[in-house]
């Protein structure tokens, strides 16, 4: 869960405002089933209901998601070249003889 307090509090709003309207709706039309206007905007209420449900529920996913801080570790392998003495030629530090002239590093 989200550390933030108010993060928390937005999503505890946010649902349990879409379960009133849900409950809401749902007893307006068993209770007053013979009104056309009432059962049409409970659908409208229950839809919004469905909606702040699903926001509540998903505010937090992205926070389950991260991944606590890793430490990331990078090995760098470095390529050393020396010059021939001789030539000038670049050559790795671990060669015996010079690629170029052949002489000795």
């Amino acid at each position: 869960m989200s550390t933030d307090p108010k993060a928390m509090h937005n999503k505890l709003l946010s649902m349990g405002t879409g379960l009133f309207l849900l409950i809401f709706s749902i007893t307006v039309v068993v209770l007053d089933a013979s009104n056309f206007l009432a059962i049409g905007l409970a659908f409208f209420v229950l839809m919004i209901g469905i909606m702040l449900v699903m926001v509540g529920a998903v505010v937090d996913m992205d926070n389950k998601k991260k991944a606590p801080d890793q430490t990331h570790t990078e090995i760098v392998r470095e390529i050393v070249k020396v010059r021939c003495k001789y030539c000038g030629a670049l050559n790795l530090e671990t060669s015996q003889r010079c690629s170029n002239c052949g002489g000795q590093t």
